[in-house]
């Protein structure tokens, strides 16, 4: 008898198999300690360990996948993986520990739209009203092409619907992103005969007539040979973190970020750095709109499954944090997809094969799904708000678009340099309340300069349908107009550097108009005598000439003169008035 049993443990061993795939493992495990009585063999120890932490019996768990280390025959690179994957487990155990620990609710929802088909990498603008997502169809058990979908983010749409215009097409399309302001996408393109390689980035401009204009490739050097794919803008107009590799398959699959330059080509791309980028496979990035935090995905170790969600905040352009792995619920023990997370921070959406479970589906690919959930505070981004700004000529009130628009912080540092969108002149400033300086300049136009207060932001409110309308006056002789960012050190002529956006828009107003000449006029408030803010007046002036004039403008096209305290547009008895005062002024001739 025990001859026989001798023969046959693999039906046990099948047997549990099934039972394991069918989700039954404890009935699983029953099984293989069947066969196990009959022939010690070290592959069941690893399986009764996998089903002993599928049921969170982290303890056992551990325990059979020593013994399988200890009896199994292995080549050194398989111990080494082996001996990985027992790390991972006991990583698993205690992420699993204090995510049970833990009284936060992650409200973990499937969203109304999500059907039956495939929908995946999901998008949002600074405004969530709707998300944007890869969306597949499943024709018998074969999916189709992809094409980009959109859906009310109300609670309540059963159906998300292609995006209006030209942007689908019987290739695949998707994998986008798309600008704050919701005007601008970038999005994966494949196999197209403009393209550069297997899969490469294209751009889209959204039109109210007709929806989405047909997607071109990205200028410059970005799109190479190689496989370029999953997208995500930088909120400041003018970086994108993307992901390249040799193709969609291969380890070597890192993230990259590109800049745009003041011609609007995108340069190659540089790899982040090894901490971000290491020896395994890292995709999906996702950069928040504070600028700073990014999360992404990584097949790296310690992890609890075989890729994981992960957060970094750059420190500076070259530096960023360590990541962090968000650990269970966003990660499980299998594959996980993309995420993105709302303006506020406090929310977000991903795509899962699982919804709430934490083990794997069997059946993953037919059930791939949009989910929203909550976020807790420890892997929260900074918040931001959106508050929109409309560039628009002065006498017809109709949008500018592509005009340049420059915005800094109250310390002078720039977080935007980007364009007014092409077809509704609009630009969404994603602001974390604070006081915002902004240039904005179009040739034919004077350059406008100006600030955002705390107050601007109660008359108009945030996320409200209110806009800041900026309106750009075209050029004529005789016209004037301030720049309020022209900024010297206190009491000095001297220039500070955070002048220099606002200096560049006045250089590029006098190059794209040779035959125009210009009076530099300075102005003070009324803190001091009158001869000291005469004085210093004039030398403001005279310091942006000589800088206009270091910069190729002829001085024959200059002049400059001060005006000191004369000429107050406000009350000089409060800071904010004194500051409206203290101003460069530029006259027309």
């Amino acid at each position: 008898m025990h001859k026989g049993r001798d023969v046959y443990y693999q039906p046990y061993i099948y047997a549990g198999d099934q039972k394991f795939r069918n989700g039954k493992y404890s009935e699983a495990i029953a099984y293989y300690d069947e066969a196990l009585d009959i022939k010690e063999l070290s592959s069941i120890y690893l399986k009764k360990s996998i089903a002993n932490k599928y049921l969170f019996q982290w303890e056992e768990s551990i325990a059979q996948w020593d013994i399988y280390l200890s009896i199994a025959r292995l080549s050194k690179e398989r111990r080494e993986g082996a001996e990985l994957e027992l790390e991972n487990l006991r990583f698993a155990k205690q992420q699993h520990e204090e995510y049970v620990a833990s009284d936060f609710d992650y409200n973990i929802q499937k969203l109304s739209f999500s059907t039956e088909e495939l929908e995946y990498f999901p998008t949002i603008t600074g405004g969530d009203e709707h998300l944007i997502y890869t969306h597949r169809y499943i024709s018998g058990s074969k999916p189709t092409d992809e094409n980009l979908f959109e859906a009310a983010l109300d609670g309540i749409s059963k159906f998300g619907v292609p995006l209006e215009g030209n942007l689908n097409s019987r290739l695949n399309e998707g994998a986008a992103c798309i600008s704050p302001d919701g005007q601008f996408m970038v999005l994966t393109v494949c196999d197209r005969p403009d393209g550069a390689g297997s899969c490469d980035l294209y751009y889209s401009h959204w039109s109210p007539n007709y929806g989405w204009e047909i997607p071109k490739p990205l200028p410059g050097a970005i799109n190479t040979g190689r496989w370029e794919s999953q997208p995500s803008l930088g909120p400041d107009g003018r970086t994108i973190y993307f992901v390249r590799a040799s193709n969609s398959m291969e380890r070597d699959r890192d993230i990259f970020v590109s800049t745009k330059d003041d011609e609007g080509n995108w340069t190659k791309g540089q790899k982040l750095p090894s901490n971000i980028n290491g020896s395994d496979r890292e995709s999906c990035p996702f950069m928040h709109f504070d600028g700073k935090t990014l999360y992404f995905l990584s097949e790296r170790s310690p992890s609890l499954g075989a890729s994981d969600f992960f957060m970094s905040t750059r420190i500076n352009d070259s530096t960023w944090s360590d990541p962090i792995n968000l650990g269970f619920p966003f990660n499980s023990f299998g594959e996980e997809f993309s995420l993105v997370i709302d303006k506020s921070g406090q929310f977000g959406y991903l795509a899962s094969d699982r919804g709430e479970a934490i083990v794997p589906s069997y059946d993953g690919l037919s059930a791939l799904d949009l989910y929203r959930f909550d976020l807790p505070k420890h892997l929260q981004p900074e918040i931001r708000d959106n508050y929109d700004l409309v560039v628009v000529d002065s006498l017809t009130l109709l949008p500018i678009g592509e005009a340049s628009v420059q915005l800094f912080n109250v310390d002078g540092v720039q977080f935007f340099s980007g364009t007014s969108a092409k077809n509704t002149g609009r630009v969404r400033l994603m602001t974390d309340g604070g006081e915002v300086r902004l240039s904005v300049y179009h040739k034919g136009y004077l350059p406008y300069s100006g600030v955002i207060s705390q107050l601007d932001y109660i008359a108009r409110p945030l996320h409200g349908n209110n806009v800041a309308t900026i309106k750009l006056i075209p050029i004529a002789a005789g016209k004037a107009f301030a720049l309020r960012n022209i900024l010297f050190e206190l009491d000095q002529s001297t220039l500070l550097p955070e002048s220099e956006k606002e200096l560049t828009a006045l250089l590029r107003m006098l190059e794209d108009n040779l035959d125009l000449n210009v009076t530099i006029i300075g102005h003070t408030d009324n803190q001091g005598g009158r001869a000291y803010n005469q004085r210093l007046s004039e030398a403001r002036a005279a310091a942006v000439l000589s800088w206009l004039v270091e910069h190729g403008i002829q001085p024959t096209r200059l002049t400059s003169e001060g005006r000191g305290m004369d000429k107050p547009v406000a009350s000089n008895d409060t800071e904010e008035g004194r500051a409206l005062n203290r101003r460069t002024e530029v006259l027309l001739r």
